[in-house]
Formats: C-alpha cells, structure tokens, sequence
C-alpha cells in the first residue's frame, strides 16, 4: 500500500487547481469579460509557485500559495453568494449601486430647457457650495 504524506497531497491539490482553473480559463475565453480571465492568470502562476514551492521545499512559497488560497476562496464564496443573492450580499450591492447613480446624477451639468432645447445661457442652477451641505433641487 502506498503511504500520501502532506507533500503528497499539496501536490495532488495543486495539481487538481490546475485542472480547474485551466478548464474554467477556456470557458472565461469565451466570454467577453477579461477581468476574470486575468484573476484566473494570476491563479494559474500562483498555483505553479505553490506546486514548486512544495516540491523544492520552499516555505516562503508554500506560505505565499495559503494566503493566496484563503483570498481566493473567500473572493470565490463572496462571488457565488452574490449570484445566488443569498443573504443580504444583493441588497447591499443594490445600496452602493444606487448610492453610486445618486453621486453621478447630483454631479451632472444638466442645462437642458424643455421648452427650448439646450440653452447655456438661460437657468442656471444653484451653485454648489460644499459637498456637505444640502442645496433645495427646482425642478
């Protein structure tokens, strides 16, 4: 019978991460979004440095690869609670969305006059004078 000891089994779990993330890189090819595609870049280098590390007996390398385990599986179970809305993850994110378009919105120049088109030198609205402060909205 054969005998697995922890280096063993790094390598078998380098090795199945390997697997995983090539596999989930081509279906990222596929897509149109390179952010994921880049994190699963990243991910690939990291897991050959771990496998290297655990092969050559490297402890920095070893210790680099868990932290980078532990980032990426909460960044993973972050994503997929967020998907499945699970929690209050979807009404957060609606909050910083909605926060977001108020921040975009209050920032715009809007000088369009209804009755007359676009008009520079007609209504002119209050000026801001701090962030802080709230200014009355004519509308």
């Amino acid at each position: 019978m054969g005998y697995c000891n922890g280096r063993c089994t790094l390598i078998f779990i380098c090795g199945m991460q390997l697997v995983c993330v090539l596999e989930r890189q081509i279906f990222d090819f596929l897509g149109y979004q390179w952010a994921p595609i880049l994190a699963n870049f990243v991910h690939i280098i990291i897991v050959i440095l771990g496998l290297f590390g655990t092969i050559q007996y490297r402890p920095r390398y070893i210790k680099g690869y868990a932290v980078w385990l532990v980032l990426w599986v909460t960044w993973n179970v972050f994503v997929i609670c967020f998907y499945l809305e699970a929690g209050d993850l979807s009404k957060l994110a609606g909050f910083i969305y909605a926060c977001y378009v108020v921040k975009c919105i209050s920032e715009e120049e809007d000088s369009f006059d209804f009755i007359g088109g676009f008009d520079s030198y007609g209504y002119q609205g209050p000026q801001k004078t701090s962030h802080l402060q709230l200014q009355p909205m004519y509308m």
